[in-house]
């Protein structure tokens, strides 16, 4: 089987790996009597507050025990993540501006879920919860032992068409616990006077309500990114169409020639690292040669050959996301769309001359193509990566010229190494 074909199954195996594969890290669960069990958390990049989550005694225990906020009150991913369960209410208003209502919208739930801890002091502990609705903000005044949501509300006023009106009822929110807890601080007020309803700047206030000067605890694991530089070969192949200024021309033949690359990774979760957006620029190129009648048929005229040189510079984003991922062997695949910057030298030569015309062939200057792409990385520094290019179609033809089309294929095989900047 060719590689290419390997590479076209790899969305067809997608969901079979997604299945077997898992992400267990060291952390505990406490269960609603209150006992402590220790072991190994599946950690998930999730988008929205978790209601169930995958448990083990150990790394290698065959048992899994799936733990809900009715089981558990609080788990943690050591170094990583923190959830509290919290029963109470919860708004389920819209705060979207494409789905907000006309007229103030009040409506809530009694629900048990998961709360992501933001910030933790001796007074006030801050927590997050995201769901299909909106982004919610929870706080605990810890001394008084209650939690509540911090409000914020957002809706059309009725009979004034797209003018909107928003409440911050988180501010005087805040404003009660930091005159309980930091009544002093001129700078704490200032902060909550001007605050936004954002997880930077709550959890900035939470920290100043307890009274820290600096928080070094891992509430989350951030968005990432990492560098990488590489090089490689590329394989093309052309296949010409219709009416070209030339007959009789052999079959394209594949030619290489030498690949180089540099991007950036952003990870949405750097610890989990599955899923990636890359940003990718890559400069390569491919040439052609044939054997061609230029002059239709003359028995008196020699066949000319014709060779031409294309040199590439490609802007290539792409999202990859990691099938098998631990901390030695990483496998991914990725799909992508290229933009292609191209230019040209043609050459026809005969057994007595060799001349260079550039309109022999009308080229596109840049065209778009769509590979996939899979690839290996070993202890996350070097990757090796493989991609194929559909053919895709880099001339049109003009009404000059003839109505031609040249379509181009590529497999691209490189090596990577993965590097930060601090």
């Amino acid at each position: 089987m060719k590689i290419k074909h390997l590479l076209l199954l790899v969305p067809l195996l997608c969901p079979f790996l997604l299945k077997a594969q898992s992400n267990f890290k060291p952390g505990y669960v406490v269960t609603i009597n209150g006992q402590t069990i220790q072991g190994v958390i599946n950690e998930k990049e999730w988008d929205a507050n978790p209601t169930i989550i995958n448990f083990k005694t150990s790394l290698n225990g065959a048992e899994v025990k799936n733990y809900t906020p009715n089981d558990i009150v609080y788990f943690e991913i050591t170094n990583s993540v923190a959830y509290q369960r919290y029963s109470g209410f919860v708004s389920t208003d819209e705060t979207n501006i494409s789905r907000l209502s006309r007229g103030r919208d009040s409506s809530k739930k009694q629900d048990v879920i998961f709360l992501k801890l933001q910030q933790k002091g001796p007074n006030v502990s801050l927590y997050s919860y995201n769901d299909a609705i909106k982004m919610r903000y929870f706080i605990a005044d810890n001394k008084a032992g209650k939690t509540f949501e911090l409000l914020f509300k957002q809706y059309f006023i009725p009979d004034m068409g797209p003018v909107t009106h928003v409440e911050n009822e988180f501010i005087p929110q805040l404003y009660d616990l930091a005159t309980k807890y930091n009544p002093s601080s001129v700078e704490l007020k200032q902060e909550i006077e001007q605050a936004s309803y954002k997880t930077p700047i709550l959890r900035k206030i939470s920290r100043m309500i307890n009274d820290m000067a600096v928080d070094n605890t891992h509430y989350e694991t951030p968005s990432s990114f990492d560098f990488f530089v590489g090089g490689g070969v590329s394989a093309s192949k052309f296949k010409f169409g219709g009416e070209l200024p030339f007959r009789n021309a052999n079959d394209s033949k594949t030619t290489y020639g030498p690949t180089f690359s540099a991007g950036v990774n952003f990870y949405t979760n750097a610890k989990i690292g599955k899923a990636v957006f890359r940003a990718e620029l890559m400069y390569w190129t491919s040439s052609n040669e044939t054997m061609a009648d230029l002059y239709y048929g003359q028995p008196d005229k020699p066949k000319i050959k014709y060779h031409f040189d294309q040199r590439n510079i490609t802007a290539y984003p792409q999202f990859i996301y990691y099938l098998y991922n631990t901390n030695a062997i990483k496998f991914y695949g990725g799909i992508g769309v290229t933009v292609s910057f191209a230019k040209y030298t043609q050459v026809i030569s005969s057994t007595s001359t060799s001349a260079s015309n550039n309109n022999l062939l009308s080229f596109d200057k840049n065209w778009l193509g769509f590979p996939i792409r899979a690839g290996l990385i070993i202890n996350k520094a070097f990757e090796v990566n493989a991609s194929y290019a559909i053919p895709t179609t880099i001339n049109s033809g003009d009404k000059i010229s003839g109505n031609y089309s040249i379509k181009q294929s590529s497999f691209k095989a490189g090596i990577n190494y993965h590097f930060s900047i601090n």
